[in-house]
Formats: C-alpha cells, sequence, structure tokens
C-alpha cells in the first residue's frame, strides 16, 4: 500500500524539482558513531535530547566557568588587601569565597565522578579536579600578597633609616 502512494505521488510529479533531486544524500557524520544504538541516538539528537551523561559534561562546563569566575574574584580581592595593606578589612570577604570556591569545588568533583561512572566508555571520561590542591592554591595566593608586603615594608623601612 505505502508503495503504491509512492508511485503515485511520483507519476503525479511530487517528487520533481526538489533540491538535490538525483544527487546522493550527504551522509551524516555522526550516523556510524553510535553503532547498534543509531537510530536511538539519532531520535535523540532529532528531538533535541542529550543523554543523560551528555546533558551532565555541559553541566560540568558551566560549573568549572563558574569556580574559575570565583577564583579571579578571589585573586581580585587578595590585590586590594596587598594594595590598601588593610588584610583585617578584606578578610571576611576572602574566607567567604575561599568558601564559595570549596564548596563548588567539591559540587563539581561529585559531577565529575557521576559523569565518569555513567559515560559508556572509558575513553569518554574526564580527569577530576583536585580540590585540596586548588584551595592549597588560593591560600598560598594569600600568603604570598601579605609576604611581598612584608618585604616591601621592611624594604621602606630601612631607606627610610639612611639609605638612598
Amino acid at each position: 500500500m505505502i508503495e503504491s502512494r509512492i508511485q503515485d505521488a511520483v507519476a503525479a510529479g511530487l517528487f520533481s524539482n526538489l533540491p538535490g533531486e538525483g544527487k546522493p544524500l550527504a551522509p551524516v557524520d555522526d550516523e556510524g558513531l553510535a553503532g547498534d544504538n543509531w537510530l536511538g541516538f539519532k531520535m535523540l539528537k532529532d528531538a533535541n535530547i542529550l543523554p543523560a551523561w551528555l546533558e551532565l559534561a555541559k553541566e560540568i562546563e558551566t560549573d568549572a566557568q563558574k569556580l574559575d569566575a570565583i577564583d579571579s574574584r578571589h585573586a581580585e580581592w587578595v590585590d586590594l588587601a596587598h594594595e590598601s595593606g588593610d588584610w583585617r578589612r578584606f578578610r571576611p570577604a576572602l574566607d567567604r569565597l575561599r568558601a564559595q570556591y570549596a564548596e563548588r569545588a567539591f559540587a563539581l568533583r561529585r559531577k565529575q565522578d557521576r559523569f565518569n561512572h555513567d559515560a559508556p566508555g572509558i575513553r569518554l571520561e574526564r580527569p577530576g579536579i583536585w580540590v585540596e590542591h586548588h584551595l592549597a592554591r588560593l591560600e598560598e595566593r594569600e600568603r604570598a600578597a601579605r609576604a611581598l608586603e612584608r618585604t616591601q615594608v621592611k624594604h621602606l623601612a630601612r631607606r627610610g633609616k639612611g639609605g638612598p
């Protein structure tokens, strides 16, 4: 029945003068990638739906960008504290940023671990963030700025005591 309707449509000229008429269909790059599941992936793609593990990958990228923004803000506040020399005034903001960074970094790590568990193959796994290392880096940034400040104060004190 379907074949006869197609033949009737061809005879009526409904398929004439269509774009690409007489040419082979262009291959779709990702059809062969899914193996036996290609039809399921094609249906998800056509419906603009991603598998849960790929949605999670998008979330991970967004969370990593947010974490970078917190890191940048922390660096800016450390610079402000260093320039002003009033670390006590900036301490609450720096502590809040460090706590916010820790909270988001641990949440990101949990998502990365879940992604690595759910990803369909070991080649798709991603290394997780080393949270403790990044928190130590934030603390080191503050220590280095304070040490630089002490060095500058000592240098200025020496210059005031008869230096050039």
